[in-house]
């Protein structure tokens, strides 16, 4: 059985995003050109990250754990004393070389992807004469790009962060199933109009009821009923519900 389907707070990272994508968004919360970034300085922070994804049950894939292995490699290279005899430079920077182009070629995909994306959307939103006159949310003329998993995974980290942490902790889920926050998601974006982000998290409830809405946002994510925006790399965030939902398998 898929473990997916038998636990409703299982949902795979790796669908969602790639590993890299996480050193993509730790290079510009920290503003540096790809090539200059010294990776093993952000080693902690993607650690950080896979340790938080961990505590609200998404389970890492293992090519997250390959590039953190790299990174702690890397890391104990800039710390551990020099030996005596030293390695080749070249060879030693090899590995943060390899993954450094890696990284690159992976931007330049991700940036071709968002063009084409982009490109879509303006044909989509061609008004021929003759045709009904488009509604729904009047576009802004403001910056806005779409949030990625780890800009989402950032701002929950701050809902999170005012909230006492239990001694114990435990999810039941019948109190807080996925299924019902879906709808309670979905029934949020029905008017047309953007939610923020930290809207669907109401203060005072349970620590368990907000994972079950962080998980039942990234599966509507997943599933392109809802669409998440910010207002430049660190901006807030807001859901969009996205035209032409598929409709609930279910």
């Amino acid at each position: 059985m898929d473990p997916a389907a038998a636990d409703p707070f299982h949902v795979r990272v790796g669908e969602f995003e790639g590993a890299l994508d996480l050193l993509l968004h730790l290079v510009r919360r920290h503003e540096v050109p790809i090539e200059e970034v010294p990776l093993a300085e952000i080693t902690a922070e993607y650690v950080q990250t896979l340790e938080f994804l961990a505590t609200i049950d998404l389970e890492p894939a293992a090519e997250f754990l390959e590039v953190a292995a790299t990174l702690l490699r890397l890391k104990a290279r800039s710390l551990l004393p020099r030996p005596e005899a030293p390695e080749d430079p070249a060879a030693a920077a090899a590995e943060e070389s390899a993954l450094l182009q890696q990284l690159v070629e992976h931007q330049v995909v991700r940036m071709a992807a968002k063009r084409l994306r982009h490109r879509e959307a303006q044909a989509a939103a061609v008004w021929f004469r003759g045709e009904p006159e488009p509604g729904g949310i009047e576009a802004s003329e403001e910056e806005v790009v779409e949030a990625d998993l780890f800009a989402l995974v950032t701002a929950f980290k701050s809902v999170l962060a005012g909230i006492e942490e239990p001694t114990t902790f435990e999810v039941s889920r019948e109190d807080y199933p996925v299924a019902a926050s879906r709808d309670e998601i979905r029934a949020r974006v029905a008017g047309g109009q953007p939610v923020p982000f930290l809207d669907l998290f109401e203060p005072g409830i349970a620590r368990g009821k907000l994972i079950s809405t962080f998980l039942a946002l990234l599966e509507l994510i997943r599933s392109a009923e809802v669409r998440a925006f910010q207002d430049g790399p660190l901006g807030a965030i807001l859901i969009f519900p996205a035209e032409d939902a598929p409709p609930d398998e279910a």
